[in-house]
This record gives C-alpha cells, structure tokens and sequence, in this order.
C-alpha cells in the first residue's frame, strides 16, 4: 500500500486503487489539480484498498471517491468495486478499463452502481472533468441524505410532540375530571355522567338510576385535631372502602372537602340505593389505622332515586343533598330517601332564611317580656326577654323554627346584637316611666355564637353605654353545653363580663354536660333549673331530689335559683317546699308585649294566678 504525502482535509480521502505504480502517481498528479480539498491515499492492490478502506472507515474518514483500475491480479477492479458497494453504496466509483474491456465495464455498471468508467490512456481534461463531477454528485447525495435525515429527525420530533401533547392533553382532561387527592371522578365528570342517565330515562322508561350524597360526620374534629395531612390520609382510605362498596359499572366521586356521591345505574328500585347504602355505612364500622391514630368514622346519606321529572343534574344532587341533611339531623350514621314533602320542607326553610335577612331591616322582630318572680312573695324581680317574628306574609314563627335557622346561617349574631339593644334600652325606658319600688333585672339569652366572638365584652359594654342601662341589673343567660365547650376562655369571658357589673346565668342546667369543678371556677350569679325537671315535680320523687341537689349545689355556691316552666299551684308549692327562690312560668305570666309590660308595671301589684 503506497500512502499519500497528502495531509487529509475536512472534505475527506479519495482512493486510487492499481497495480502499476507509474498510474497511481499520475492520477494523485491529476487529482491534486482538481481536487485540491481532499486527502489522496494510493493502493497498489484490491485487498490493500479493502485494508485501507477499514482504518479510514475505523477513523470515521468519509470516501467520496475510488477509482480502480479493472485489471488487477488476485482482485480485479470491477470485483472490488461490486463488495464496496454493498457497503459504501453512496461512494461514487469510477472504474479504469482498456478498450478490450468495456463488456466488463458496462457489467460493472450495475453491480457496483459505477458513476462512470473511462478508458486508457485517459484525457487529462476529461478525467478532472469526471472527478469533479463525481464529487459533487457524492456532496449532493450527502446533502440531501442529511437533509432526509433533518426531515426524519423533524419527523420524529414533531411525532414525539404531538404524542406528548396528546398525552398532555389527555393528563389535563384527567386533572379536569378527577379529584387530585383520592383520584376519584369529580364533580365535573359526576354531573356529567347524572346528565347522561337522566337523558337514559327520558327515552328508557326500564331504566332507573339512583345518587346517593354522602357526607362524613364531624370530620372537622380530625383536622382541627390530628392536622390536614392526616385528615387527607384518612380521605383517601375513606374513597377506598366506598369503591369496594360497588360494581364496577358504578362510581363513586369526590364533590370536595368531606362530600361524596355515588351514581348507581341500571337499578331495579330504591331498595338497591339502600342495601349500597348499607354497605357504606357498614365498611366505616371498622376504624382506620393512620400513623398510629386509630380513627372511626361515620357517615350521613341522602338517596334519591332518578325520574323524569329532573330537568338537570344540578336539580338531582339539591334533593339528594337534602335527604342527607335529613339523615343528618336524624342522628347521623343513616340514610334517608328523598320525598316531595322533605322539598316543601326545605322550600320553606330557604324561604326563612332569606326573609332573615331582610327581617331585621324591616323591624319585623319585637321583644316579648316573660315575668321572674320571687316564689315566696310572688313579687316581680324582672324579666327574660325572649325573641318573637311577626311575619309579613307567614304571620308569626315560632322561635322554633327560625333560631336553628338563625344559629346556622350564622344571623344569630346579628339578631343577638339586636335583641341585647333593644332589651337594655326597653328596661331603661320603663325605669324612667315608671317609679318602681325596686330595681327590676332583664335576663337575656346568649348564642354560642356570641359568646365565641372576640370583641363580645367590647360590644356589651358599648350597648350599656348607649342605652344608659345600669349593668348590675343586666344578666347574660349562657347555656352549660356553650360554657363548657372551650371552659378556660370561658372563664377569661365569664370574669371580663362580671368586671363591668354584669350578672350572669347557667341557662337549662342539668340538660348538658357541665363539669362541677368547672362551675365553681366559672362563679356564676344565678343557676336556672331547665322546666323538664319542673315538669311533674309535683309526682315524681326522683324529680324532687334532682332540684333538691341542684338547689343545695347553688346555695353552696353562693348562686341564685331561678326554676323555669312553673304551670301549676302544685309545682309551686313543691318548689317552695324545697326552699326555690325565683321562678317564671304561665302559671304566673305568659311572656307579654311591650304594652302589656307597661299596664302591669303601672299596677305595680303581685302577679295573680
């Protein structure tokens, strides 16, 4: 193998294949003039240019170009030519031949895809002609093979693209859809899929379908109490129990915080909404091990079973929910089936509680006054202001109705605030009416509410200023249940509302859950035994030793008793038997209007019965 004194280029190594030396030197000769950008190597054999074939191909040196002579011993010309081919088959070859061998050549032609053959002796001129147009075929057939290239590499980037979109896209319609915490379908693809099986009923009349809205029971105490992570936790194991719960064709879906609902296909009546139901109820019997916390948990369940009478899905999941709120306030860890009664129910409810709203403004509220006596002179000491709503349209509602309502929706602030005014300044405008022997107290019931906000005493104190109302004839009723829920800010209350002069009651005990510890810390003025243990005092002995204790318990603490529901003489002389100081009831008075207060302040004589 002859190597060329030639240094490479960057446009690579031409390769001149013959075995006579003389050749070999006039083609470099040649090609040096019209080649001028590439590298020469010289092989005096087929097997030497195969060899030196492989070290370029190793050094990943491009051939543009052979040119071998046809006739050459062990290997001719056109055999080697036809293996480089199959290997090299955008290397452009050109083969040498004598006259005599033009048969061969043209043969060549199509088994090694010869660019072109010249003969001997060749033109100067048309051999550097040949080169050059030779090498500019290979730079053309590179080129638009690396621009094939560039366009499959496009190709494959611009599929890769699309595939990545379309699976982003497929991700954001998943996100859309689902719920990211328990990966359950969200409301978006549950109110489709309710859309769907109604429009399935409108045109099956077989078909039926159910929904059933599920929320968990006081499951704000495990994150106010164990942290949301935990509560996240048990959300989770919570959607796991419920798919368990029912067919694949069924789906359960997060609507957000606690909130569940449930669609059930293809059902045979109601009976099937109820045994699922069931079995949900049934699956949180067992309680859930998270991070070492032991936790049960129980569920409310309203069920409404599909008609065409619902227009939407919006409509279906109103009812549904309803049904829950009923099982709710039956007593939680139930169901309960929707009927059109619960609707009118609801209907009526919504109504109250939008005209609350607006009740206040229209001054449809007023203050009744139930008289407090004392038992052993039947003398009045003052009075409970109590609430009453005369509505526009409805006549009067009983406090029954719209307190809840009220304490709900959060207006009892409001209307506390009002009738708090309104009570301190109706008592200031009597005690400058009327000149009265003594002093008469105004009780006035306090909501958990109230009570729980911050600025409360600041509040009580700014209507004492504005009406004038002496605080020491004031007294705040506080249920036991309310006083108990947080008792150490209880105190902190208790103690900044007596600081101002302000009395204070434990309204209905004996109902809730107080701690006696706690009562004597709290040192509260006035205890009010709550009427279910006036009730049949008179008949009951268990009864009597009930007040009896709870009189005893006052006395020592240095409270008033004040007994509340006194119907009969028999209950009177029963509890003035037992030594009860006050007490209010219909025996001596119902809670009476403004006017009435009035005409029996200007008496000033003891309530007859």
């Amino acid at each position: 193998m002859l190597r060329n004194s030639l240094q490479p280029m960057n446009r690579g190594t031409i390769i001149c294949v013959d075995d006579e030396r003389t050749i070999l030197h006039d083609l470099r000769d040649c090609l040096s003039q019209v080649a001028a950008d590439y590298a020469i190597e010289l092989a005096d054999s087929g097997m030497a240019a195969l060899s030196l074939i492989a070290e370029l191909t190793q050094n990943k040196v491009e051939v543009p170009l052979i040119i071998c002579d046809r006739a050459m011993p062990e290997m001719d010309g056109a055999t080697l030519l036809s293996q480089l081919h199959g290997q090299f088959p955008k290397t452009q070859k050109i083969l040498i031949t004598e006259l005599t061998g033009l048969n061969d050549a043209i043969q060549t032609v199509d088994r090694a895809n010869l660019y072109r053959y010249i003969t001997k002796p060749w033109d100067e001129t048309d051999l550097g002609l040949t080169v050059r147009e030779a090498l500019r075929s290979y730079e053309q057939a590179k080129q638009l093979a690396e621009q094939k290239q560039t366009l499959k590499q496009m190709h494959l980037e611009l599929q890769r693209e699309i595939a990545n979109r379309r699976r982003a896209e497929a991700l954001l319609v998943y996100d859309a859809l689902h719920d990211a915490l328990t990966g359950l379908p969200n409301r978006t693809l549950l109110v489709e899929r309710i859309e769907q099986a109604i429009r399935m009923a409108r045109h099956d009349p077989a078909y039926q379908f159910a929904v059933l809205f599920i929320d968990l029971d006081r499951f704000k105490i495990v994150n106010d109490s164990l942290g949301h992570t935990v509560g996240d936790e048990l959300l989770v194991a919570i959607s796991t129990r419920f798919r368990n719960c029912l067919r694949n064709t069924d789906i359960v879906a997060r609507l957000g915080g606690d909130e569940f609902t449930v669609l059930l296909e293809n059902i045979q009546d109601a009976n099937d909404a109820v045994q699922v139901a069931q079995r949900i109820l049934e699956s949180l019997c067992t309680p859930f091990n998270l991070k070492g916390h032991l936790l049960s948990s129980s569920a409310s369940i309203g069920i409404v079973v599909g008609s065409t009478i619902y227009e939407n899905a919006a409509d279906l999941l109103r009812d549904a929910d309803l049904a829950m709120y009923h099982a709710k306030e039956t007593g939680r860890s139930c169901y309960a089936l929707f009927d059109r009664e619960l609707y009118v129910q609801t209907l009526k409810l919504l109504q109250i509680q939008s005209d609350l709203r607006q009740a206040l403004e229209r001054k449809e509220f007023v203050l009744h006054y139930q008289p407090i006596v004392s038992l052993s002179t039947e003398k009045l000491i003052g009075f409970e202001a109590l609430v009453r709503w005369q509505h526009p349209q409805q006549g009067f509602i009983s406090p029954a109705e719209f307190i809840p309502t009220a304490e709900e929706t959060g207006f009892i602030i409001f209307l506390g605030e009002w009738v708090l005014r309104e009570a301190c300044r109706q008592m200031r405008h009597w005690q400058q009416q009327f000149s009265l022997h003594s002093p008469l107290t105004i009780s006035v019931n306090i909501s958990g509410k109230q009570f729980s906000q911050v600025n409360f005493v600041q509040q009580v104190e700014q209507i004492l200023l504005e009406t004038g109302f002496d605080a020491q004839l004031l007294k705040l009723e506080i249920t036991e249940s309310v006083l108990m829920e947080n008792a150490q800010s209880s105190a902190t209350m208790l103690s900044q509302l007596q600081a101002l002069g302000i009395r204070l009651s434990i309204d209905d005990f004996g109902t809730g859950y107080s701690s006696l510890s706690y009562l004597h810390r709290l040192r509260l003025d006035t205890l009010k035994i709550d009427r279910s243990f006036v009730r049949d005092v008179d008949l009951s002995v268990e009864k009597i030793e009930i007040i009896r204790t709870i009189i005893a318990l006052a006395w020592n603490l240095g409270m008033d008793v004040v007994a509340e529901g006194i119907e009969t003489k028999k209950q009177l002389f029963q509890l003035r038997s037992l030594k009860c100081e006050y007490g209010q009831g219909y025996l001596f008075s119902k809670p009476l209007n403004c006017e009435q207060i009035g005409t029996l302040l200007a008496q000033d004589l003891p309530l007859r019965y």
